[in-house]
Formats: C-alpha cells, sequence, structure tokens
C-alpha cells in the first residue's frame, strides 16, 4: 500500500480552527447574555489570532471577552482621543506626543498594577488603557456586572495618566 494514502490518526476536532471557534461560541453564549442584560451592546466576533470573542463597543471604551486557559479573559480598553488635539501648532503637538510615548513606559513602572498596561494609541493619538482579567468559567453570568463595575474606574485611572502627562 503506499504510504502517501495511509490514514492519518483521529484528532480532536476542537483542536482544528473551526472546532475551537465552535466550542468557544458555545463557552461564550452566557457571557454574551450577560453583557447585554448589563445594558450593554453586545456582539460575537472573530479576533485578529482567528478567536472568537463576544465585543463590547461603549462610550466609557471597549471589552473583549475571550476563552483563557483557565477561564475568561476580560480585557477592557480605554482610551483619550485626539489628547493634544486642541494645541495649535503642529510641531509642538508633534513634540508632545514624542513626549508622551518616551514617558509612558515610566508611568507604567511606577504607577500602574500588573494587570495594567498603558501605551500611545497612533490611531486616536491619545493615551491607550488596558486592563486584563481571568474569570473563572462558572462566572459567566457575572461579567455584566463585573465589566459595569471595572469599566468607569479605567477613565479615572487614564485622568490620571493624562495629568501625569501634563
Amino acid at each position: 500500500m503506499n504510504d502517501q494514502y495511509a490514514l492519518m490518526p483521529d484528532s480532536d476536532p476542537d483542536d482544528e480552527p473551526s472546532g475551537r471557534i465552535a466550542r468557544d461560541k458555545r463557552a461564550l453564549a452566557a457571557v454574551r447574555i450577560s453583557l447585554q442584560e448589563a445594558g450593554y451592546y453586545a456582539y460575537g466576533t472573530i479576533d485578529d489570532q482567528n478567536r472568537w470573542s463576544i465585543a463590547v463597543d461603549d462610550e466609557t471604551g471597549r471589552v473583549d471577552v475571550l476563552v483563557g486557559r483557565d477561564g475568561f479573559e476580560v480585557v477592557l480598553w480605554a482610551s483619550s482621543p485626539g489628547l493634544y488635539a486642541d494645541e495649535e501648532s503642529e510641531w509642538r503637538r508633534t513634540s508632545r506626543a514624542r513626549l508622551a510615548r518616551i514617558t509612558l513606559p515610566n508611568i507604567a513602572r511606577g504607577f500602574l498594577d500588573e494587570h495594567q498596561t498603558v501605551s500611545w494609541d497612533e490611531v486616536e493619538q491619545g493615551v491607550a488603557l488596558t486592563e486584563r482579567y481571568e474569570l473563572p468559567f462558572t462566572r459567566s453570568g457575572d461579567i455584566g456586572t463585573f465589566v459595569r463595575e471595572r469599566l468607569p474606574r479605567l477613565e479615572t485611572v487614564l485622568a490620571s495618566i493624562e495629568r501625569q502627562l501634563g
């Protein structure tokens, strides 16, 4: 018999991208309902790494919930778009943005917790703050409340970072 046509050992369908997405859709269904019950417009989408996630876009920030290693990975994101937009001089605006990019790593080391990251968002032209949490799978029904409590706190931290940038 020709080895070219030998049967491959059975593989786990959940290891295939389509199987993984289907599994994650099932796991995240309750998360979507929880976020909707908390008053958010929550929708399913595939991220840049081909993973299914539940996303929320709100005036206070964004949320992505994915299936993590041991639970749900909840990523909260907020930004301050156009931080220096009111600066009339293009040269001064560019200089202030460059100084912010240089200063942000120092602020992160001295000010932020381990689950928080800060960066300069080139698209928004402002500071972007991210918080990552891992919640157990048993908390799927609580994620809407969890997000409702923590998302506004991002604005407070973001405002504090902006003050440090002066």
